[in-house]
């Protein structure tokens, strides 16, 4: 029984990107169910499967997190294994909480359904874990599986996937052939009906888009690894293709977070010229959204940062990142000046004090020559903030609303990985929740431009690039005109 229902989590990993299965995230669960629904399961048994079950759903889906502890923390590999299967089994906790709940709650008429569903949907929401975490992240590889969000978010869909693994479990459970029958056949209508409801939705946002300002945007991947690439080689690979990127008509180019620029700004930062040799606008006149290590004049700690810059050079706006990543970017529970006195390799910054809002002047030049000014408000998520669904919740509620995402991320922590292409596929439901579009700036990929209904219209793949291939990848980049369909706060969806 534990054997089952340990395939649980590893045939949902199985629909994970890049190139998942899709199946697997309809059937993984089924497995689980069965095992704990059968009569002679008791609640303590029921626990074990459950435990097991949810132990693929870390060790499948999420293997790169002995990487990032070994990179990130500077840990051993054992270490960093031991992690692993400790995050696994944090993971799984909720999943046993799950096979609990469905064995001591109704197992007849129509809160049989309900309670499960409810169940699995609150745990998956308030269970804490270090990056939030939807079992059908593979849909957004399918975006008409998606487009519910708009309406109750992520959990709505994973509510369709647990009716549908709760019918097919029934199903194969049952006595009699007609309620076998019945139940597959209702399950068997749940998918095509979330596929066509996508597709009429996304033609239905499409037509409602036709005619939106648009804003042409560059993107650049410097394809720069972690480890000892020179200060001057990394600015090269960041304003080389910006330079072409103005000269292709780019009304804003972003860079990726802090650690791409390989300097630190001193606060306060008014003006690129303060920069000296690492001015960002050096080579092109664009306004530029970019990240970049700041600190405070004495401060032992700094913050992680983006900067809006004008074509001219002056900051227009500042924003420092709230949620810092555990161990990677803070030190939590203990005093950091005495861990980074006893390990100087682990780094602690200061978290922001709250989500912002750029607002910034671009003019596009029409095909009669005429300058055709306007404002753009776009908001900047640093890292894995774009795939907090309460965070982004936050940033689009704020005054004067947002009519574009803009993610600036370091994803080579990760190696040659799943992470990057999972981070990718998570942050595009908050296009879908929110149908605004996102641009997405990732040191050695995935690059990408993200539109209002969650599809990826354009993307430069993950490159496996390190200190010893760097001359094989050259930086790269995306100059995409994006359509910019609605502000958050003037019409905000049903999910906000």
């Amino acid at each position: 029984s534990l054997a089952i229902a340990a395939t649980a989590g590893f045939v949902q990993a199985l629909g994970a990107p890049p190139d998942g299965w899709l199946p697997g995230h309809f059937f993984g669960l089924v497995p689980l169910v069965v095992m704990v629904r059968r009569e002679r399961v008791d609640w303590r048994q029921a626990g074990w499967l459950g435990l097991a079950g949810g132990m693929g759903v870390g060790l499948a889906g999420f293997p790169w997190i002995a990487e990032l502890l070994v990179r990130f923390a500077r840990v051993p590999w054992a270490v960093g294994y031991l992690g692993l299967a400790g995050f696994s089994a944090w993971m799984a906790i909720p999943y046993a909480l799950f096979a609990i709940g469905l064995r001591l709650g109704p197992s007849r008429g129509v809160l049989s359904f309900g309670w499960p569903v409810a169940l699995f949907v609150a745990l998956a929401r308030t269970w804490p874990n270090l990056f939030p975490y939807t079992f059908i992240l593979g849909f957004a590889e399918r975006p008409a599986l998606m487009q519910l969000a708009e309406i109750g978010g992520v959990a709505l869909v994973e509510s369709v996937v647990v009716l549908f693994v709760l019918l097919v479990a029934r199903g194969l459970m049952a006595e009699g052939a007609r309620a076998a029958l019945r139940d597959l056949a209702i399950a068997a209508v749940l998918p095509p009906a979330l596929i066509a409801y996508g597709t009429l939705r996304l033609d239905a946002v499409d037509r409602a888009a036709a005619g939106a300002p648009q804003v042409r945007i560059g993107i650049v991947q410097p394809n720069v690894p972690v480890g000892n690439v020179s200060g001057p080689e990394r600015m090269a690979r960041l304003t080389g293709p910006s330079a072409r990127l103005a000269g292709a008509g780019a009304e804003l180019v972003v860079w990726p977070e802090a650690g791409a620029y390989p300097y630190g700004i001193h606060r306060p930062f008014r003006h690129d010229r303060e920069l000296g040799p690492g001015r960002v606008l050096v080579a092109h006149r664009v306004p530029t959204v970019f990240g970049a290590n700041t600190r405070d004049p004495g401060a032992r700690f700094g913050y992680n940062t983006v900067y809006l810059l004008a074509g001219d050079g002056r900051v227009l706006a500042r924003y420092d990142k709230v949620n810092l990543v555990p161990l990677g970017e803070s030190i939590p529970l203990i005093d950091p000046d005495l861990v980074t006195d006893w390990i100087p390799q682990i780094a602690h910054h200061h978290s922001g004090e709250a989500p912002a809002r750029f607002v910034v002047e671009l003019e596009r030049v029409t095909s009669d020559g005429r300058a055709s000014p306007r404002r753009v408000a776009l908001a900047p998520l640093i890292c894995y903030e774009d795939i907090l669904p309460g965070f982004v919740r936050e940033v689009a509620a704020q005054p004067g609303g947002v009519e574009l995402f803009v993610n600036l991320t370091i994803d080579a922590w990760y190696g040659d990985s799943a992470e990057p292409w999972e981070h990718l596929a998570l942050a595009q439901f908050r296009s879908v929740e929110h149908r605004v579009p996102m641009v997405r700036s990732v040191s050695t990929g995935v690059s990408a431009v993200v539109d209002h209904g969650g599809r990826v219209v354009a993307r430069i793949p993950l490159r496996p690039v390190s200190e010893d291939t760097l001359s094989r990848y050259p930086p790269e980049s995306l100059l995409e005109d994006v359509t910019l369909p609605r502000n958050t706060r003037a019409a905000p969806t049903v999910y906000a």
